[in-house]
């Protein structure tokens, strides 16, 4: 369990969870097309084409995508509720993977308060469910 927990922290500190959301749009934005089997065959002439609108609605009614967006503000807000010196030693964690030790010898804190400080960031975000909701 407490692998799940740090791989999407490890994936929102990385950039990771950014990318995902990237990718996602990106693949709304251009899905793959079928292929045209009226070889010869006529269009319409007076068709509308609401391509933007349509690609937003798609956007913007897309479940995963909400599903990573809503995720990541979540993580956010947890980790805007920390001062720098907390945050500094959560970007070491899961974005340089330092060890403890090391990360307490950089910040001239204990091995112990350093991994009490992660406890404390993995029960807030507990509490604002991003982990159960996870995709």
């Amino acid at each position: 369990m407490a692998d799940r927990y740090d791989k999407l922290l490890e994936k929102y500190f990385t950039g990771g969870l950014d990318l995902e959301i990237k990718i996602r749009e990106q693949e709304l934005r251009h899905p793959q097309m079928e292929v045209d089997e009226n070889i010869g065959g006529g269009r319409a002439q007076n068709k509308r084409s609401y391509n933007v609108e349509n690609t937003m609605a798609r956007i913007e009614s897309d479940e995963y995508l909400n599903e990573l967006k809503r995720q990541k503000s979540k993580l956010q807000a947890c980790v805007d509720m920390f001062d720098g010196e907390k945050k500094a030693v959560f970007y070491q964690h899961y974005r340089n993977r330092l060890n403890w030790e090391l990360i307490g010898n950089l910040n001239n804190i204990g091995r112990r308060t350093a991994i009490r400080w992660r406890d404390e960031l993995k029960i807030l975000c507990e509490t604002y469910n991003i982990f159960e909701d996870e995709l």
